[in-house]
């Protein structure tokens, strides 16, 4: 019986395949005496790749996202339903007291929140398939030139969108329900669900009256207002990601000319043209410098680094101590220091892309008008440490266009539409997208408040009846619960704009590790009002919410209830 011999190098990544390839085409070039030019594998192909790797790039992202809106789902389950409870506790106990078991209460009171989640994860689903795909469609049709899709069911969504929400549901609610079913039938009865009993009150500051009443109001509601913290905190985080992306496309955009050496770079085939005589031009703006690409070998990602041969006091590129630079030592742009974390003293270590090449630079200092990944030493160096001739040169900087070339001798001209190429692409594919995501944010917002501040209320209606009976207007009595509450989210709304944009920040480097090139993120300070005020607009609107209910309550409602 024969058996069947498993390829090990099916098993093997695209990028070790690649390099094997390469070695050995480099090889067989050098046998035959020629030179390897340029070489880029499928895996590295942006023509290939660029578009199913934004997407990929997309899905990580709104899959982030789509685990901060579970946990947020999460914390709403769980206190709809201990609300629910214990709103509706005399009713339980004499059930319970009738001789209902708890397993019946618990099936009972189970069934009716995971019908409605059921049903509203099949409705999502065929207005995600139907509606709402064109939306994202026509982001990518804006941003790519993609053939004609189809729509297939994804299963990997199901599961995400669907069976998680679906189970999360089932689990924290039957966690809390059996929890809450611990108590007694007496206890259910005289509505003393609290596990921990206060012997004796605070005693609060001598204030006025409504000053001492609102403290006493926060002081009753801390477990909700921590809640209302951890949801608002998460809200913050996914609005961090909406306003801060735009803020930083248009940071860059506008700052381009700050992170250019010069307004044209000329980069040329050869130093020598058809004839073997070197290049020059009239520009009296045109400054030499030499470039070539090595390589940052990594785990996850071998990112190409540029390396920069540098005139003597160069009107572009200006590091005061240049021309002082022994021959390992090296400038590095401040995009490579932030994303490697690199300092002044270190050693990075570079690789060549097609031979067996190693190089060890010690870091001197940090240029900081270079936006992309880069090094930087004087030209002579460059040239001894690549084993170049004295007279090599890759091309021109220039502040004003270069005429005197012959084009067919030029390689590429990089300009400032070149560096924004990317910010524009980003901002024209995601604006919009962003521009939904903070809406979303505001709605999620509302939600969470409105739960939080609804239970606030039905826990004090017996209060807030007597006020009335005592003659107090609604004004007045909203004044007393609402303003703690608002003071108690305004609090919160500010520490949660520090920590969302501190937590947002901390991930944006953990996603740009995955990428080359490096983007800071950048908010403005516009930006963070604007967070700010995302979360008040959706308290505001729950404000009138709760004044309408402080209004429907009863006087009787306190007579109705008397313990």
């Amino acid at each position: 019986m024969k058996k069947k011999i498993k390829n090990p190098l099916i098993k093997r990544i695209p990028k070790e395949l690649s390099d094997d390839f390469r070695k050995c085409l480099t090889a067989q070039t050098l046998m035959r005496q020629n030179e390897l030019k340029d070489y880029v594998p499928r895996y590295a192909n942006p023509a290939i790749n660029f578009a199913t790797d934004d997407m990929g790039s997309d899905v990580a992202m709104g899959g982030v996202l789509l685990d901060i809106l579970i946990v947020i789902i999460a914390f709403i389950f769980a206190v709809t339903i201990s609300n629910t409870i214990v709103k509706e506790a005399s009713t339980i106990g004499t059930l319970r007291a009738s001789g209902y078991t708890k397993g019946e209460l618990i099936r009972h009171y189970l069934s009716m929140p995971v019908i409605v989640t059921l049903f509203a994860a099949c409705v999502g689903n065929i207005l995600g398939y139907s509606v709402f795909k064109n939306v994202v469609v026509s982001m990518y049709y804006n941003s790519y030139s993609l053939p004609t899709y189809e729509t297939i069911w994804n299963p990997d969504a199901f599961v995400k969108t669907t069976l998680i929400p679906v189970v999360l549901m089932f689990v924290v609610n039957l966690v809390v329900i059996i929890r809450m079913m611990q108590h007694t039938p007496l206890q259910f009865l005289r509505h003393d669900l609290k596990k921990t009993k206060r012997k004796k009150a605070m005693r609060l500051p001598k204030w006025k009256f409504f000053s001492r009443f609102r403290l006493r109001v926060m002081l009753q509601n801390i477990p909700n207002y921590l809640i209302l913290f951890v949801g608002v905190l998460f809200i913050m985080i996914m609005l961090a990601m909406a306003v801060g992306m735009p803020d930083t496309l248009k940071y860059y955009q506008d700052h381009a000319d700050d992170l250019m050496f010069a307004k044209y770079q000329y980069v040329l085939k050869s130093y020598q043209d058809m004839s073997g005589n070197a290049i020059t031009t009239d520009n009296p703006d045109a400054e030499k410098f030499a470039m070539k690409s090595l390589v940052r070998k990594g785990e996850a990602l071998d990112e190409e680094i540029s390396a920069y041969g540098i005139e003597d006091d160069s009107n572009y590129v200006k590091i005061a101590d240049l021309d002082a630079l022994e021959d390992t030592e090296v400038y590095i742009s401040e995009s490579y220091a932030e994303k490697y974390e690199l300092h002044k003293g270190d050693t990075i270590i570079l690789d060549e892309k097609y031979e067996d090449k190693q190089y060890d630079f010690r870091v001197k200092g940090i240029y900081d008008k270079c936006q992309s990944i880069a090094i930087f030493m004087p030209i002579d160096n460059y040239r001894d440490t690549f084993d170049l001739k004295k007279e090599v040169f890759s091309g021109y900087l220039s502040d004003s266009r270069i005429t005197d070339i012959d084009h067919d001798c030029i390689a590429t001209v990089i300009t400032k539409e070149d560096i924004t190429k990317m910010c524009d692409q980003l901002n024209h594919s995601m604006g919009s997208y962003m521009t939904y995501f903070q809406v979303l944010c505001i709605l999620l917002s509302v939600v969470l408040i409105y739960l939080l501040t609804k239970l606030i209320i039905e826990k004090n209606e017996n209060a807030i009846s007597m006020t009335k009976i005592l003659g107090y207007e609604n004004r007045e009595i909203a004044s007393l619960y609402l303003l703690s509450t608002t003071i108690v989210l305004v609090i919160v709304d500010a520490l949660s704009v520090i920590l969302g944009a501190t937590v947002m920040n901390i991930a944006w480097k953990q996603i740009m590790y995955e990428y080359s090139g490096w983007f800071s993120f950048f908010i403005k300070p516009l930006g963070y009002v604007k967070m700010f005020g995302f979360v008040l607009i959706g308290y505001l609107i729950v404000m009138v919410l709760d004044f309408i209910r402080i209004r429907k309550i009863p006087m009787d409602q306190a007579l109705k209830n008397v313990e």
